[in-house]
């Protein structure tokens, strides 16, 4: 009777299963301490805007394929920068409280429902036109709406603040001065 003798296999041959949890997990702890691109070439993203200094900047973040672009989007900037974006710079003058109730497409026109809180910017008239501005571009960001109209708690006539600002009708990035 005849043995067959084994041929020695390679260093390491016997283990793929630790390399790749090697490589899982490095991948893993990036994406929790936030060190992965905010996209990648061909990936789709959708852009939200806030302020680096005194100039509105958008930022890229991934599209999730589970939810609609300008939902996303709105969530996005609601929930404001991340804070790789904070440490570039970026701020937001939306109030963090704020929430999004509804969200309806008429034609071009996105109508925006938001929260109570809208009204608790704590600040002048520049902030409130930032505010304004940061949820205009990031929902005309989105093909084919040219123009955001911003409710709070379902009334399509708001006054922000002392300020004035009556938002009674739909705005474009042409109504504002950013």
């Amino acid at each position: 009777m005849k043995r067959k003798m084994k041929s020695p296999k390679p260093a390491g041959a016997g283990f793929p299963w630790l390399a790749a949890l090697l490589v899982g997990g490095v991948l893993v702890l990036a994406w929790l301490f936030n060190l992965l691109p905010a996209s990648r070439p061909g990936q789709p993203t959708v852009r939200a805007y806030f302020f680096k200094g005194d100039r509105l900047a958008a930022v890229e973040r991934r599209q999730l394929a589970d939810q609609p672009p300008l939902k996303q989007a709105l969530d996005e900037v609601l929930g404001g920068p991340t804070s790789r974006e904070l440490e570039a710079g970026f701020t937001t003058q939306i109030p963090p409280a704020v929430k999004l109730r509804g969200l309806k497409i008429k034609g071009n026109v996105a109508i925006v429902d938001l929260s109570r809180e809208l009204e608790d910017y704590g600040g002048g008239s520049a902030k409130v036109e930032g505010i304004v501005a940061q949820l205009v571009y990031t929902a005309t960001e989105i093909p084919g709406i040219d123009q955001a109209w911003l409710w709070v708690e379902g009334a399509h006539e708001v006054v922000l603040g002392g300020e004035g600002l009556v938002l009674d009708r739909p705005l474009g990035r042409r109504d504002l001065k950013y």
